[in-house]
């Protein structure tokens, strides 16, 4: 059930972050992400619909895959898991931490917009004909410090939950 509940929130984190990042650059999905899953394209011809399909598609394995873990190293120690609202504050840990770090993405986008380019980028997106160079980069910036806040949120809620554990075991009374 927890690792089913940790996609769920993953799917709908992802279907709001690209509507979000859509905001900033349609190109970011017209360009790359519609052909990245052009599979899941819907009868909709709405491009926002498929965006956030995308987010969900991009998002609720991921989700899946912290929340199994974080249940499974939660209880090395203990038999049992977890009270609900541990897990609870463990996924508002992993979101918190996500979005910030995705915020400092989109605030690092912002900074290389006013250095200049990276190489790396420049040929890539002269080959899909990006028009808004710019936007089309920061975004980018924005979806890969998602995935590293989805990681580095994932640790601090497992050691959170392990501290969470080990404080349960060794004075109960002190954990309510």
């Amino acid at each position: 059930m927890i690792t089913f509940v940790g996609a769920v929130i993953a799917g709908v984190y992802g279907v709001l972050h690209d509507q979000v990042t859509y905001s900033i650059s349609p190109e970011y999905f017209t360009r790359f992400k519609f052909y990245q899953f052009a599979y899941a394209e819907p009868d909709s011809e709405s491009p926002r619909v498929f965006a956030g399909i995308i987010g969900f598609l991009a998002t609720w394995w991921v989700g899946a895959i912290i929340a199994w873990s974080i249940a499974r190293v939660s209880m090395l120690r203990g038999k049992k898991l977890p009270p609900v609202r541990d897990f609870a504050i463990a996924f508002v840990i992993i979101f918190s931490v996500s979005f910030i770090i995705a915020c400092f993405g989109w605030l690092y986008g912002q900074w290389r917009r006013s250095t200049g380019y990276a190489l790396e980028w420049l040929e890539w997106m002269d080959t899909m004909s990006v028009q808004d160079s710019e936007a089309f980069m920061t975004v980018g910036y924005i979806h890969n410090s998602s995935y590293l806040g989805g990681v580095i949120g994932t640790v601090v809620a497992i050691i959170f939950l392990r501290l969470r554990r080990r404080r349960q075991n060794f004075a109960p009374e002190l954990a309510e």
